[in-house]
């Protein structure tokens, strides 16, 4: 089967599934399932079979790079966001994101990804210990959205497909960049800020972030394991310690009394 349609048919289901369990268990744990590769590891995943494994290596230290400016939209939509609208809090952290890397962009080639991996998990850790408190009343009513599982189901999809489509074109190291851009964020945070407020919207990014350490580690290992082994052995592998380090995480964040 092509690779179009299997994307073109992956992902909805796996959007409106991780729709489901979010809203059966809570902002937290639905953070912490959202926050598994299931849009970044695919997209990582079609580049390697449709560029090549070398290109695909190639393009980590830019998927690194974008989740330390997925850390700058976090942080932006929560600052923003407890005194402005959706729409602002949401344009201001996908311009702080496109800003961020485009800053980075030049020093990618200079580090290595080993280099790379500890100054991402180093961001992650000094973001997460001043990441901005709420300090507005939450004073939002609970609402709901029409069609809101249909139009994720959309957004994921056709992100997906663009942005693999035209990996050729951005080549790797906004390929890279743009490999966690924060779709499936965007839409979680929209639809929780919208129905239950900000304070709901920080608890939801913090679950992300016993995620975001699994998925750090993901890429580390696809880096590594690329050019010995298979694709999909590599990925394998590499998803499988992508869950053990977030079930890992999350158990520290729970004793070190993190709110989840």
């Amino acid at each position: 089967m092509d690779t179009f349609w299997i994307k073109l048919l992956m992902m909805p289901p796996v959007i409106a599934g991780v729709t489901l369990i979010s809203r059966k268990w809570g902002n937290g744990l639905g953070g912490v399932i959202a926050s598994l590769p299931w849009v970044g590891g695919p997209i990582l995943f079609f580049i390697a079979i449709e560029q090549g494994s070398e290109f695909a290596q190639s393009a980590i230290p830019g998927v690194l790079v974008g989740i330390i400016s997925w850390l700058v939209f976090c942080f932006t939509y929560i600052v923003v966001g407890q005194k402005y609208n959706i729409l602002i809090s949401v344009l201001a952290g996908y311009t702080t994101y496109l800003l961020t890397g485009a800053l980075i962009e030049n020093l990618i080639p200079v580090l290595n990804v080993n280099v790379w991996f500890l100054v991402t998990l180093f961001l992650i850790i000094l973001s997460l210990k001043y990441f901005p408190e709420v300090k507005v009343l939450n004073r939002d009513k609970q609402r709901s959205l029409r069609f809101e599982i249909l139009l994720r189901m959309i957004f994921i999809t056709a992100f997906v497909i663009g942005i693999t489509y035209f990996a050729d074109l951005l080549g790797p190291n906004w390929s890279g960049i743009l490999t966690p851009f924060p779709i499936m964020t965007a839409v979680l945070a929209i639809f929780v800020h919208y129905t239950q407020g900000i304070t709901q919207v920080r608890t939801l990014f913090i679950g992300f972030y016993t995620g975001i350490f699994g998925f750090t580690t993901f890429l580390y290992l696809q880096a590594h394991l690329l050019p010995i082994m298979t694709i999909g052995n590599a990925f394998l592998l590499g998803l499988v310690v992508n869950v053990l380090v977030t079930l890992l995480m999350r158990k520290v964040f729970l004793k070190i009394k993190v709110a989840l």
